[in-house]
């Protein structure tokens, strides 16, 4: 019982997620060639751990494909809070040493993004709402926070080949969790599945992924194409809803291990 509870903490507290984003920026990292910035990966753990918990705070109904995590969110609130409140912090503390002032400013849309994401004032604004936008706020979001951002802070040169490559692998592993979503998301709210129906959403990804694949290949980068295949074999289990941790623990999973193939 207690390593499930300890599981459970890491996957619904979005501390795997955070974990995810490091990943991530690790890839950058190491396929730009850059030197690792150590203050800059733990900014974007919480920088990250502070976005998605952010969208925990409001409530939720309780669907059986989600039931753990909304009811460990609700049971857990006042946690909730607290992370949400320390990871602010440090973020702030960090953007504020680490950041010049002009790349504050860049970042402030983004920070407004994740803020009206889903926010209790008022559902108009709530940008998620706004029909095929969903998917392109978290892809663009990862995509700067995990790659431009680095870049900049790190380097004078630009690899548009890895931004490219990250935008288009969280838009891919992105669309399953739309697909498992498609009876709960409102009827105006147009995501992907939702528009083309779960089996073209499930083609769309997989797509995305070959496309990625060959990509690599062009690139002669085989170890990532091993990890495309890899994606897509994961990815295949997503056609039909599937319980929380194969999103949560295992999709999330792959943000995790993607740093080992690009060393």
């Amino acid at each position: 019982m207690q390593i499930k509870r300890i599981i459970e903490f890491i996957v619904f507290s979005n501390v795997w997620i955070s974990l995810g984003a490091v990943g991530i920026t690790l890839v950058t990292f190491f396929y730009a060639k850059l030197e690792l910035n150590w203050l800059l990966l733990i900014l974007v753990f919480f920088s990250t751990l502070f976005g998605y918990n952010l969208q925990n705070v409001p409530q939720r109904e309780i669907h059986n494909h989600r039931s753990n995590q909304i009811l460990w969110c609700q049971s857990n609130n006042k946690l909730i809070k607290w992370l949400i409140f320390i990871s602010f912090l440090i973020s702030a503390f960090l953007a504020l040493y680490i950041m010049n002032l002009y790349l504050i400013l860049f970042s402030v849309p983004f920070l407004g993004l994740v803020f009206f994401y889903r926010n209790t004032f008022s559902s108009k604004l709530q940008i998620r709402n706004i029909p095929f936008l969903k998917i392109l706020i978290i892809s663009i979001c990862w995509c700067w926070t995990c790659c431009v951002l680095p870049q900049i802070v790190s380097s004078v040169c630009f690899n548009w080949d890895i931004a490219l490559i990250v935008f288009i692998y969280v838009f891919a592993i992105t669309i399953p969790f739309d697909i498992r979503d498609i009876n709960i998301d409102e009827k105006n709210f147009y995501t992907i599945p939702q528009f083309t129906g779960p089996r073209i959403a499930f083609f769309i990804s997989q797509l995305s992924i070959l496309f990625l694949f060959f990509y690599s290949l062009y690139l002669a980068n085989y170890p990532l194409c091993f990890f495309m295949i890899i994606t897509n074999l994961v990815l295949i289990p997503s056609f039909k809803i599937r319980t929380e941790y194969y999103y949560l623990f295992v999709l999330d999973g792959l943000l995790v291990i993607f740093p080992i193939f690009v060393l």
